[in-house]
């Protein structure tokens, strides 16, 4: 059987009821705590806390709700919290007091006015975390650690040129000290 969730059209649970409480659905209620593997074919609505992995059609995690670990998801609507790993194979979804952190991957993205992202953010089909774990370790390269600074004096010898020194550094031909 399938079933097309009344997914974007006005984010009110009330709207939303009807396919919750379709066969095949999860619905964890306020104060509920669940953790494991939860898979299901259907709509998941979160308004209490999930921990673990959960796979759905459509999730939606509710004002109250809560999910860490990962999600995977044609369809995500976030009004809670989501961390950890998400994927959205289709839409993502955050509404102004939803918050989406950590690996975030999705087809389509919407972010009301006051929703927020944290982390990794990747449109499915694209290359993601290698590409900018790259730019992060060459950027250290071109601009070593001061620690870096010190064993590169210490390897050089005192008969190699002195080492660069961090801006806040004396510059390294005043001999002088400061008492």
């Amino acid at each position: 059987m399938m079933r097309q969730a009344v997914f974007f059209s006005n984010s009110s649970k009330e709207n939303n009821m009807a396919e919750i409480h379709a066969s095949g659905s999860l619905l964890v209620g306020e104060g509920v705590f669940i953790k494991g593997t939860m898979r299901v074919p259907g709509v998941a609505s979160v308004d209490g806390k999930l921990e673990g992995e959960l796979s759905a059609d459509s999730v939606f995690i509710q004002q109250n709700g809560s999910m860490d670990g990962q999600t995977t998801a044609n369809h995500v609507q976030v009004a809670g919290t989501l961390t950890d790993t998400t994927v959205a194979n289709r839409t993502l979804v955050v509404e102004s007091t939803g918050l989406v952190a950590g690996s975030i991957t999705y087809q389509e993205l919407e972010i009301k006015k006051g929703g927020s992202l944290q982390g990794g953010i990747y449109k499915v089909g694209r290359e993601a975390p290698a590409a900018p774990a790259r730019a992060q370790e060459s950027q250290r390269a071109a601009a070593p650690e001061p620690a870096a600074f010190a064993e590169a004096a210490s390897a050089a010898g005192a008969d190699a040129a002195p080492a660069p020194q961090p801006a806040a550094a004396p510059a390294s031909g005043n001999n002088k000290t400061k008492n």
